[in-house]
This record gives structure tokens, sequence and C-alpha cells, in this order.
């Protein structure tokens, strides 16, 4: 009798979204104090895609969750980082260090970890139509089945062209940054921890380890929104932007069996990730370029600091409040910066690429780390909420 009266006092948190945020959230709360529902629009959970990274700064919420080992175990560390030309010159070598390896995985596996941990109730294939305040404080939830229901909170987990966010801010589409990204996982047989990034001419291409004989790549190149790759097909697209790039770049290319394209868009910085018992994370809130591999950092960085609001405050301003409090400076600077090296690395003025190369040359690895330390050492789990 004492489990049903405990049971029906939970208050129920409703997730739209069963991505890498939304799963992360779900770790992270409190389950004795609440019962946890996610609705993914997809007909099975499961995240497509390919390399993800999953930096030291994300690595502290997954040593919090217990899940860390596994993380490792799945994933492929990043020893020696090189940036070179086209032609293949070595423009600099670097070398992380930190507290915790600088990894990257496939997203797929970050996926089923965080979802066999996250011990909450799943709803494949629900769509949401319709989100509404109540006078209570509840929202109730329209699906597009015809189905409703009613929660005491919302989580809106819904990626970059989020439904939930445009219940609190319809503030319009994403904006296009005036390039695409091409993504593909292959097997190789690179030496143990290797990583690049190479430049060209509004071009580029970036190698990390996922797994043992396994890795994630891609590639960039300035052109319109969604164009596709016809009439000639992917494959032989990235042989004409590609084909005359250092090795392994267009073997890579060829042997990979699923490449994935879309264009690369995200959104200005905006306060307001809250309206009443309805609160947005990772992209639905601060959707940025991939430029710093922080895009899934700062959305499980999110997730956390959010879980951790309400595990103190509860479902109350308080929580959501002191959640954008402390991570929408972080995020926007985030994105600010991503935006800026996109610009830089998509360059395609023939000065401005002189310059840049120039700069990857002569900068000390050492400086180089320290730029790319102060989003590595960040640790949201030591922020005194």
């Amino acid at each position: 009798m004492g489990f049903i009266i405990l049971a029906l006092m939970k208050k129920r948190i409703a997730i739209i979204g069963g991505g890498i945020a939304g799963l992360t959230f779900a770790n992270c709360i409190i389950k004795n104090n609440f019962d946890i529902h996610i609705f993914e629009k997809k007909e099975k959970f499961g995240e497509f895609g390919a390399a993800i990274s999953v930096f030291p700064n994300a690595l502290c919420v997954m040593d919090k969750i217990g899940v860390l080992d596994k993380l490792i175990m799945n994933a492929g560390e990043i020893r020696n980082i090189f940036l070179k030309t086209s032609r293949g010159k070595i423009l600099s070598k670097s070398t992380p260090k930190n507290d915790y390896p600088t990894i990257c995985m496939h997203r797929n596996d970050l996926h089923e970890i965080l979802l066999s941990n996250s011990n909450a109730n799943l709803y494949n294939n629900r769509n949401v139509k319709k989100i509404k305040n109540l006078k209570n404080n509840c929202v109730e939830l329209e699906f597009e089945n015809g189905n409703t229901d009613i929660f005491d909170a919302v989580i809106g987990s819904d990626g970059i062209n989020s439904i939930v966010r445009e219940h609190i801010m319809n503030d319009g589409k994403p904006i296009f940054r005036g390039y695409n990204v091409w993504r593909g996982v292959v097997k190789t047989n690179f030496d143990i921890g290797y990583a690049s990034e190479t430049f060209g001419n509004g071009k580029r291409v970036g190698i990390v380890p996922i797994k043992k004989g396994l890795y994630g790549w891609w590639a960039t190149a300035n052109e319109d929104f969604l164009q596709d790759d016809e009439p000639h097909g992917t494959k032989r697209k990235l042989k004409q932007l590609f084909g005359n790039w250092h090795h392994p770049i267009p073997e890579m290319m060829q042997k990979t069996e699923k490449i994935l394209k879309n264009s690369l868009c995200d959104r200005a910085p905006k306060k307001g990730w809250s309206k009443g018992n309805i609160i947005l994370i990772g992209d639905a809130a601060h959707p940025t370029t991939p430029n710093l591999g922080q895009g899934g950092c700062i959305a499980i960085e999110g997730a956390y600091l959010l879980a951790s609001c309400i595990n103190k405050y509860g479902l109350t301003p308080k929580a959501y409040k002191n959640y954008e409090k402390y991570h929408f400076d972080r995020s926007k600077e985030v994105i600010n910066e991503s935006l800026k090296i996109g610009k830089l690395g998509q360059s395609s003025n023939a000065i401005l690429i002189a310059l840049r190369n120039l700069i990857f040359k002569i900068m000390p690895s050492k400086i180089a780390m320290k730029l790319v330390d102060k989003y590595f050492s960040y640790r949201v789990t030591e922020i005194k909420i």
C-alpha cells in the first residue's frame, strides 16, 4: 500500500525527444521523486549518424551517473591531433592532457548506454501536435494519434527544429551558415589515437577514432541549403571535391558504406528557455555548429544542470532560473566561438587561407591546447546551485 501511495505522489515529467540530452536528463534526475516518460517521434529509439565527441567536460557528467567506464570501453581516445593542408602538409600537432580522456564514439553506442541506464518509461512513434499550459501549472500534451496526457512538467529535448521551443519562443527557423556536411564511419588501420583536421579552399575534412579499428569522418563544403548530390551521386561528388586530397581521405570516403549529409545550422543565443513548467535543453535550447566538437557536450552539461536544479528546488521557477543563469553564458560562448571557427575554416579567400595556415603553423601546441582547454576543463558538476 505504501509503495502505491509513494508512486502516486511522484511528479510526472515528460521528455520530448529521446536523444542524448533527454536521456542524460533522465539519468540525472532522482528517480524516487519523479516518474519519467520519454516520447520519441521515430519508430524506434536509437541514434543515427556517425561520430560524436564526448570530451572531458561531458565525461565528468558520465562519471557522476556511473557510466564512464562503459563509455571509455566503447570509444576511441584522441591522443594526437594533427592540423593539415589538403596536400598533407602538417601545420601543427598537439596532445590533449586532462583528468579525463578525450574520446569520440559512435552516436548510437552513446545512446544505447544512456538508454539502458535511464530507467524511464519509453514511448516511440509519438509525435507531439500541441502543447498547453494549464492553470494548475500542469502541462497537457496532445499527440498526432489523437491521444492526450497531462504532466507536471515537460522537458523539450526535441532538437534544433523543436516544437517545444516553438511553443515557448516562436522565434522562427534555424539559421543556415552556408555550408553542408557529410558524415561517415569506416574501418581503418590508422595509428591508435590519431585524429586530424584538414583545411582547403572552402572545404574541410576531420577524422577521429570512435572504437578500435573504426573511425568517424566528416567533410564540409560551401554549398546551398540542402543541396543534393545529384546527378552524380554522393561518392562521385565527394571524389570531385576531395579526390586530390592527401591519403587516406579519398580512399576513406569511397570505402564508407553509409554517408549522411545535412546543412549546418544554429540559432542566435536567446534567453527564455522556460514557460511555466516547460523547459528546453540541448539543441532545442542552444543549437550550435559542430566546429568545437561541443554540441553534444554542452547538451550533456545542460541536461545535468537542469536535473540538478530540479532535484534541489523541485519543479519551480527558481530551478529553471538557476539552470538558465548558469548555462546560458556557457552555451552562448560555445555557439559564438564555433561560428567564428567555422567561418575561418570555410574561407575561400586566398589571403585569409594563407594567414590561417600560417597561424596554425607558428602557434606553439601548448597555446593551441590552452585555447581548447577552457572548454575541456569546465566542470558543470562542480557548480554550486
